[in-house]
């Protein structure tokens, strides 16, 4: 699957955040990046600032798969869900310890829209893409 244009880009210490001209934002976390409540606070600001209200999906990923997120970055990832307009959550882990804390988290954080844990990027981008088919269809 070839690479989409970026249409936007923003940076932080943490995260390179581009949004592609197929309409899906990527996240991907720096090397040994921790995310806490101030990191989320920071991206959901950077999100807001990029998508003028327009709901996109997301695809999370690591840049070396040694992100950490502490219980405080949940707890406020958790409670700031609707902060911003979205249509889907895709995490991509690329271990087995990451795959079972993404999972774990989508088991008892019960997310308000769809969130799906993949291994692949380009499996991530077809499950977003069906997602905003079904959200244009609404």
């Amino acid at each position: 699957m070839p690479d989409p244009l970026i249409i936007k880009k923003s940076e932080t210490d943490f995260a390179v955040v581009s949004l592609g001209d197929d309409q899906i934002m990527r996240v991907m976390f720096r090397k040994k990046a921790e995310i806490t409540q101030e990191s989320f606070h920071i991206l959901f600001d950077v999100f807001r600032g990029m998508i003028n209200g327009v709901p996109y999906a997301y695809i999370y990923y690591a840049e070396d798969g040694s992100v950490t997120v502490t219980d405080d970055g949940r707890r406020f990832a958790k409670d700031e869900e609707f902060s911003f307009p979205k249509i889907c959550n895709a995490v991509i882990v690329s271990n087995l310890a990451h795959k079972l804390i993404a999972n774990f988290y989508l088991k008892f954080n019960k997310p308000n829209h769809p969130f799906k844990v993949f291994s692949k990027m380009d499996d991530a981008v077809k499950w977003c893409k069906l997602q905003q088919q079904r959200a244009s269809t609404v």
